[in-house]
């Protein structure tokens, strides 16, 4: 922003100097002087295009104070050089003008280094941004696996008891206590609805997911409904499933526990079509409102990397994150528009 306006006091410097000697009408002087500037201007765009290869700087990974600060600069090179340009106006001599051009262009050399520098540090930033982010998949697959494994010795515990169970049951029809045989029967179905083999989606990976936080929730009271429309193969990651799905859900069931067992719920809803993912994830919440959407976990640092964590791999493909309180239900919906179906 400085040097593209700075190139303005330079030309205008340039005019004053040509204005009277090189140029008879003063309008062609001017025309003249506006068209090498425009020049000068394509040149510099074209330049920081070529530098940067097409990446912008991201001010806003920059902590407030700084950004506030960066702003200034180009600004006050402006005054400068505008000060300058009315010392030469006062001041008609060829000195003056060197000198003034001079200090013109330090102030563009300072702009571009500071340029360079801000570019330095939104580099480290967004490198710690995917740090943290990578952190917080990782996070997120160990609790994953470990739920997994949770629910895997679930399953040999009930596979196990099942066998004691029906031992007892054939004691019970030899005996022909027929009390005991329907009791014991309507406790093993209750077993096996804990473990039965419930397809929530087409998708593999989205499935296995889903089918342990569902078991997460019947755990807590929680009552889980899902309706997932979804290929079985997209372009979108595991991991980046994870840490969309993860977060966005555990935040539901730990917000749903926080009011009384019966009006528990939790629903999951996601649709794919023509290359963009639907994800909307509804909860109960007690009634208070909170319009800010801050955190009413113990942790309110690790909550709070968990949907930068969404919102950052959401960006990757071109998605948003919406976030609505509803007073009795809290509604996160996030819309994916840069999802290729594989097959």
């Amino acid at each position: 922003m400085g040097l593209v306006v700075i190139a303005e006091p330079i030309g205008y410097i340039i005019y004053l100097t040509l204005a009277g000697g090189v140029f008879e009408h003063e309008i062609v002087g001017y025309y003249f002087v506006v068209f090498v500037m425009e020049v000068f201007l394509l040149l510099v765009v074209e330049l920081f295009c070529k530098i940067k290869a097409g990446k912008n700087v991201r001010v806003s990974l920059l902590p407030k104070e700084i950004a506030y600060t960066l702003e200034l600069i180009p600004f006050a090179s402006v005054v400068s050089c505008f000060l300058l340009i009315e010392i030469a106006g006062e001041i008609m001599s060829a000195d003056t003008m060197i000198l003034c051009m001079c200090v013109i262009f330090s102030i563009v050399v300072t702009n571009y280094i500071v340029f360079l520098m801000v570019h330095k540090y939104t580099g480290m930033a967004e490198k710690r941004l995917e740090e943290e982010m990578i952190y917080q998949e990782i996070a997120y697959n160990n609790e994953y696996y470990q739920d997994v494994e949770k629910y895997q010795e679930q399953i040999q515990d009930i596979k196990h008891d099942m066998k004691n169970k029906l031992a007892v049951l054939y004691d019970g029809v030899e005996r022909g206590e027929r009390e005991f045989v329907r009791d014991t029967l309507a406790e093993m179905l209750g077993d096996i609805r804990l473990a039965e083999d419930i397809i929530y989606s087409a998708n593999p990976g989205l499935n296995s997911l889903i089918k342990v936080k569902v078991a997460k929730a019947r755990e807590k009271g929680i009552e889980m409904t899902v309706k997932a429309f979804v290929p079985k193969r997209m372009s979108i990651s595991f991991g980046d499933m994870g840490v969309i799905y993860g977060n966005l859900i555990d935040n539901a069931i730990e917000a749903s526990m926080k009011i009384q067992r019966e009006k528990r719920f939790v629903d999951v809803e996601t649709k794919y079509q023509d290359g963009k993912l639907l994800i909307v994830v509804s909860n109960s919440k007690n009634m208070e409102s909170n319009p800010a959407f801050a955190t009413t976990k113990e942790n309110k640092r690790k909550h709070g990397r968990g949907i930068r964590s969404v919102r950052r791999v959401a960006e990757q493909y071109g998605g948003n994150l919406l976030l609505e309180d509803e007073g009795g239900t809290f509604k996160a919906s996030l819309l994916l528009t840069n999802v290729e179906r594989l097959e």
